[in-house]
């Protein structure tokens, strides 16, 4: 049952359908053959910058991808990676960094940060380090892989379930994905994210790259995007998103239920009272017309090294609690994100 007219919020819904075009190439590329590694990108600036010595200076620009996992497990494995590429007039400064969950423990992930030449696409995420990346035609990630000391995993994108606009326009998914360590494969969700904006020094906010309302054919996220992910053993989850801007705001969500994917517009988001104590501090969140509620608390993620000033990191949570669906509750676990400054 889709919301009354009068009960619509700004953010424009649409019904649940097979990838567009960002995403289906992203999904292809994970089950294509043809996907392969990307290359190390290369080091000389004059093979990079639109193949020609005298190609004009990029705009300075910031692009960012998040990634969220959560695995259909009583003990899932939980994952939260963040890649952002800046760029100079001739360079890129890339800095990665994640975490990852398992067995009840959290561990830092190796962070990445060097300067290279500008490359054709600064957006992607380009594989250095323990970080490796498989890309489908036209350069969308269709396979995470990481390994060093610390961890050894593939993160591999799966079936849409449901898709929006991001902050700058950007199309954004949440996706059935499988996440391997060695012989152990999890099923789970995955959100996907990613933000562009322009950089130039002393500039204000309305340099940044707006999204196109007569353009826009999904939900529209806020400039301060709340998001939580809770996922059950039963592979079911949540994923809810709110203007952490304005707390009375009406959220967005999008359930995983049965092997169908639904959204709604009655979300309501019930945050603990202010000043609360730690131990105390519970938030709800119910979609009525679903017959969904959760209850949960969230934990700040072992500390990062800090990001430099023009990075306003997300600050990624840990989410354990329950959920409940037409009367049935169960443990759940997830991530939640609350974009920065």
């Amino acid at each position: 049952m889709k919301p009354t007219p009068e009960r619509r919020h700004p953010w424009r819904l649409t019904p649940p359908r097979r990838p567009g075009l960002l995403v289906g190439l992203l999904l292809a590329g994970a089950c294509s053959p043809d996907a392969e590694p990307l290359e190390e990108p290369p080091r000389d600036p004059r093979e990079v910058i639109a193949g020609r010595p005298d190609a004009p200076s990029p705009t300075p620009a910031e692009y960012a991808t998040e990634l969220a996992f959560v695995g259909f497990a009583r003990q899932p494995v939980r994952l939260y990676a963040r890649f952002v590429n800046e760029t100079s007039a001739d360079t890129l400064l890339r800095r990665y960094a994640g975490w990852l969950e398992s067995g009840g423990e959290w561990r830092l992930l190796s962070a990445l940060e060097d300067v290279l030449p500008v490359p054709r696409a600064a957006w992607r995420i380009l594989p250095g380090g323990p970080w490796k990346v498989m890309a489908a035609n036209g350069g969308e990630l269709a396979g995470l892989r990481y390994r060093d000391t610390v961890a050894d995993f593939r993160l591999t994108p799966g079936e849409l379930v449901a898709e929006w606009t991001g902050e700058t326009g950007q199309r954004e998914a949440l996706l059935l994905a499988r996440l391997q360590r060695g012989d152990s494969i999890q099923n789970g969700l995955l959100v996907f994210r990613r933000a562009a904006r322009l950089r130039s020094d002393g500039a204000d906010e309305s340099a940044r790259p707006r999204a196109d309302a007569r353009s826009i054919e999904a939900p529209a996220v806020g400039l301060r995007t709340q998001l939580f992910l809770l996922v059950d053993s039963l592979s079911n989850g949540l994923l809810v998103a709110r203007d952490a801007t304005d707390p009375d705001s009406t959220a967005i969500g999008w359930t995983w239920v049965g092997s169908i994917g639904n959204e709604w517009a009655d979300v309501r988001v019930r945050p603990p009272p202010e000043g609360a104590s730690r131990a105390l501090a519970r938030w709800q969140i119910e979609v009525p017309e679903a017959g969904v509620r959760a209850r949960f608390r969230l934990e700040p993620l072992p500390p990062a090294e800090p990001d430099g000033p023009s990075d306003p990191a997300p600050l990624p949570f840990a989410l354990q609690g329950r959920l409940e669906i037409l009367g049935s509750e169960r443990p759940a676990a997830g991530l939640a994100v609350e974009d920065g400054e």
